[in-house]
């Protein structure tokens, strides 16, 4: 058994242009791939088995420009314990893929080379798919010699081994074990599942059975008894809440457990036509809607989750004017608006996410009075406060922004106070310390933002050590990490700032490879790489820095994809293509970074069209226009490089009026006015000589 070897990535994946497509299976299907937990350690040929296959370096570089591999692709490829190569005709006419198997194979690794083929077919000189460094051995010198080899290949072509055995051929080369046992695995793990939808199956047979009449007894009592039926939908809701839970668990296709939920909506609307539309059973259909739209959250369907809460507030809104005095009423409808305001806040609606939290609010405000001891309405109170606040955050009113997050604080200290043993408000205090850090950062005020920031961070720690199964609050101490990291960038120390931020990122690594479908867990994952991209940055590591970022890009572009309508996903999108045509600018390579900066661009002037009162959009667009120009500037082109600082010195100027309080925006609006005036500068010069 060889000596292990600690690699960066488990493999570098190999394909030409053309076969771009073959490229993003393969790398998504390696990279979701959970590795048994009595597999992990087992010593193989290859040292032991890892816990994941992550990361797989998936090579995204456009050499069309260029003549050789560039720096980072080399280092990529020295860093990878295999090589995977995509095999193709394309393939063969790739000096790029070529090369990369040669410098592979040179390394005496030959035997850790996994071919995949797509099309094509081996030793048909008209329709090759090996490149000749496959079919070749390569001397220590790196030269192709004239001694063949036979490239053992897994083979992806329908009449091959087809997709699914190919990639777990591919699967048992990378942990260096046998196809049986990756075989036996899969099919296990395929039979978990059948159990988990044949189980459910059976509930909604039931169900469905009761509501058609075939069952005389259920049939009569949904139609005649509407405690029965209120009773039926609650135990129905339930049952998709958790169907929810599990699919997401046992990693089930999004679009199956989105069928699952239109399906159950449908059997849901059959089953209450039997009732008389009486205030409770309206309210049972609104508390529905409410749990419908909070599973299509998870499940990233942002149209269906703004549908099912706009239902349940005008349901709720109609209980609540009936009754005006009733308080579960009230209560609920508070919720609703809530609900409604997240959906809004996530599709970029700010004004009108701020009016459905203000009124939410100033339902729980009159609860409140009406009961100052009601411990829930204080809480709700507090909760308010922070979302109101969320929104005046990304309007750009920090002043205001800070005082509602004082308040929400203000009352979550006391009621932590009147039950100081509640876990779960431990970890809304920590929340409610964190938004205040985060003003207080944004406004510069770092020493006042640490404090903020460790006051949360040892709650988080806390929790995190009391509840370790709990990935929620381990998420939480992630986030926590993360803050007190960003004060320590802006201060400077950057060697503690990325211990944090590594922290960090061990718990979203394990959170994400734990939970692969959820969108939370792929985001945080992503801004972890960001924070680490960053420092490598400032410490002059720019092809550390250049792979973190693409490491982050590839998770949002996933997210962006599966939810178009989530302004968020959308703008943390713009903000990676951003950060790596930073890095590719400073290495040099302008055309990529203009690429980059172009991505970026498009997605912000969407984002700010579609909404001219986000203020963070709005800022987005500025920096992009600076980016252009700075890149006009390497190129000497000052005319071109003045007009966009122009274009982003007025935007800049129209945020820092609304918002003279906030720092980073006076900042820059100070370096935009800076590089003008250099530009102006050079131009009299020009003129004198």
């Amino acid at each position: 058994m060889i000596e292990p070897v600690p690699f960066k990535y488990r493999a570098f994946l190999s394909y030409s242009h053309r076969d771009k497509a073959w490229g993003k299976w393969l790398h998504a299907a390696l990279e979701a791939y959970r590795v048994d937990k009595d597999l992990v350690g087992r010593d193989t040929p290859a040292g032991p088995v890892p816990k994941t296959l992550r990361p797989i370096f998936r090579d995204r570089e456009d050499f069309s420009a260029g003549h050789s591999l560039t720096e980072q692709t080399i280092a990529a490829l020295e860093a990878s314990n295999f090589l995977i190569v995509i095999c193709s005709p394309s393939a063969t006419q790739s000096k790029y893929v070529n090369e990369e198997v040669r410098r592979f194979k040179m390394s005496a690794r030959a035997e850790r080379v996994i071919p995949v083929i797509v099309s094509g077919e081996p030793g048909d000189p008209a329709r090759e798919c090996f490149p000749r460094a496959l079919q070749y051995k390569v001397g220590a010198d790196g030269q192709i010699t004239g001694e063949r080899e036979e490239p053992i290949a897994a083979d992806a072509r329908a009449q091959g081994d087809g997709k699914e055995i190919a990639k777990q051929k591919v699967i048992a080369g990378l942990l260096s074990l046998g196809l049986d046992e990756i075989v036996r695995r899969a099919e296990r793990a395929r039979h978990r599942r059948n159990r988990f939808w044949a189980a459910l199956a059976g509930v909604f047979l039931l169900l469905a059975v009761a509501a058609s009449g075939s069952a005389a007894y259920a049939w009569q009592q949904l139609k005649t008894n509407e405690a029965f039926l209120n009773a039926t939908l609650k135990r129905a809701t339930e049952i998709i809440d958790e169907a929810v839970a599990q699919a997401e668990k046992y990693n089930v296709p999004r679009a199956a457990t989105l069928s699952l939920l239109v399906k159950a909506e449908g059997l849901f609307d059959d089953m209450a036509q039997f009732g008389r539309p009486t205030p409770e059973l309206r309210y049972r259909k609104a508390l529905m809607l409410i749990q419908f739209a909070r599973n299509y959250e998870i499940l990233g369907d942002t149209d269906k989750r703004f549908a099912r809460a706009k239902e349940a507030y005008r349901l709720l809104a109609g209980l609540a004017a009936e009754k005006p005095d009733d308080i579960t009423y009230q209560g609920d409808l508070s919720t609703a608006y809530t609900e409604v305001g997240d959906v809004l806040k996530a599709r970029g609606n700010l004004s009108e996410a701020l009016q459905a939290y203000r009124d939410g609010f100033a339902i729980t405000d009159r609860l409140v009075k009406l009961d100052l001891g009601n411990g829930k309405w204080q809480f709700n109170l507090s909760i308010s406060y922070g979302r109101i606040g969320d929104v005046l955050v990304a309007q750009g009113n920090l002043t205001a922004a800070l005082q509602s997050y004082r308040d929400g604080l203000a009352i979550m200290e006391r009621v932590v106070r009147a039950y100081p043993g509640n876990a779960a408000l431990l970890r809304d205090l920590s929340v409610s310390q964190e938004k205040v850090g985060n003003v207080l950062l944004t406004q510069g005020n770092l020493s006042e933002a640490l404090q903020a920031y460790r006051d949360n961070l040892a709650i988080t720690e806390r929790l995190a050590r009391a509840y370790p199964g709990n990935a929620d609050w381990q998420r939480d101490l992630s986030v926590s990490q993360d803050k007190v990291g960003d004060v320590l960038v802006a201060q400077g120390n950057l060697t503690e700032a990325l211990q944090a931020y590594r922290d960090s990122l061990a718990i979203t690594e394990r959170l994400a490879k734990a939970d692969p479908g959820n969108a939370s867990w792929q985001h945080d994952l992503s801004t972890s790489y960001e924070r680490i991209g960053l420092v490598a940055v400032l410490q002059g590591n720019l092809t550390e820095a250049l792979q973190a970022y693409r490491d982050s890009l590839a998770i949002r572009e996933g997210l962006a994809k599966a939810d178009p309508g989530n302004t968020d996903w959308q703008h943390n999108l713009s903000v990676s293509y951003e950060g790596i045509g930073n890095v590719l600018l400073t290495q040099g390579n302008l055309t990529e970074a203009l690429r980059a900066y172009r991505d970026s661009l498009a997605i912000r002037e969407r984002l700010a069209k579609a909404d001219p009162g986000n203020a963070t959009w709005q800022r987005g667009l500025a920096v992009s226009y600076s980016r252009f120009a700075l890149v006009h500037l390497k190129r000497g082109e000052v005319a071109e490089a003045s007009v966009e600082f122009g274009k982003g010195r007025q935007i800049m100027m129209r945020l820092v009026a609304v918002a003279p309080s906030n720092s980073e925006w006076r900042k820059d609006l100070a370096w935009i006015d800076g590089q003008i005036a250099a530009l102006e500068g050079r131009s009299q010069e020009a003129g004198r000589n």
